[in-house]
C-alpha cells in the first residue's frame, strides 16, 4: 500500500467517522477529539488533514454533494428528452428532501450556508447539466436563441428550491405533481416559439 493511498484512506476514514460523530451528537456538538476517537486516530492525524473542524464540514459538504450528483446523473439517464431529462432530475430531488429531512445533524442555517457558499454548489449544478442543455440545441429540442449558461443557472435554482422549500400549493411528495409542475412551467419555456410577442 502506498503512502498516497494510506493518506485517502485516512482522510476518508475522517470524514466518515465526522458524519457519524454529526449524526449522533449534532453538528455543533462534535468536537474534533470526538471524531479522532470514532475513527481511533490521534487528534494530531486529524489536523494533518484538516485545519479546523469547519474543514470537515466542508469536506463532508463536498463529499454528499459528489455523491448526491452521482445519483442524480443515475435518475437523469433513464431520460430520453431534455424535458425527461430535467424532469427526473426534479423528482430525485423531492424524493432526496424526504431522505435528508430526518437526518439533524445539518441545521437548516448550516444547509443554507453550505448550499451558498461562494455559490460553489450552484457553480457545480450548472456544470453538471451545462451538456445536457448544449445538445439539446444542437438537435433543436430548445429554441436556437436559447443563452445555455443563462438557462442552465437559472433551471440550476429550482433543484435548490425544491430541496429547501416546501410548498404550499402543491403535494411535493407525489412524483407526478413534481413531473407536471417542472414539466408544465419550467421545461417548455426552453421552447416556447414566443408567437405573439411584439419584438
Amino acid at each position: 500500500m502506498t503512502s498516497e493511498t494510506t493518506a485517502t484512506d485516512t482522510r476518508e476514514l475522517i470524514i466518515k467517522s465526522a458524519f457519524a460523530c454529526f449524526r449522533r451528537q449534532g453538528l455543533n456538538k462534535a468536537t474534533i477529539v470526538d471524531i479522532a476517537r470514532a475513527a481511533d486516530i490521534s487528534r494530531r492525524t486529524v489536523y494533518e488533514y484538516f485545519r479546523d473542524k469547519a474543514a470537515i464540514v466542508e469536506a463532508c459538504a463536498e463529499h454528499s454533494s459528489q455523491r448526491f450528483y452521482r445519483e442524480m446523473a443515475k435518475a437523469m439517464g433513464r431520460g430520453e428528452s431534455l424535458e425527461d431529462k430535467l424532469t427526473l432530475a426534479a423528482v430525485f430531488v423531492t424524493r432526496a428532501r424526504r431522505f435528508v429531512e430526518p437526518e439533524t445533524y445539518f441545521d437548516a442555517d448550516e444547509v443554507s450556508l453550505l448550499l451558498t457558499k461562494n455559490a460553489a454548489v450552484l457553480h457545480e449544478c450548472c456544470e453538471f447539466r451545462t451538456p445536457h442543455l448544449a445538445a439539446a440545441k444542437l438537435t433543436g429540442e430548445v429554441r436556437k436563441d436559447l443563452n445555455v449558461p443563462a438557462t442552465d443557472e437559472w433551471f440550476a435554482r429550482m433543484p435548490f428550491s425544491l430541496f429547501s422549500t416546501p410548498s404550499s400549493t402543491l403535494n411535493m411528495d407525489d412524483d407526478e405533481v413534481v413531473a407536471d409542475f417542472v414539466r408544465s412551467h419550467v421545461v417548455r419555456g426552453f421552447t416556447n416559439d414566443r408567437a405573439g410577442r411584439s419584438r
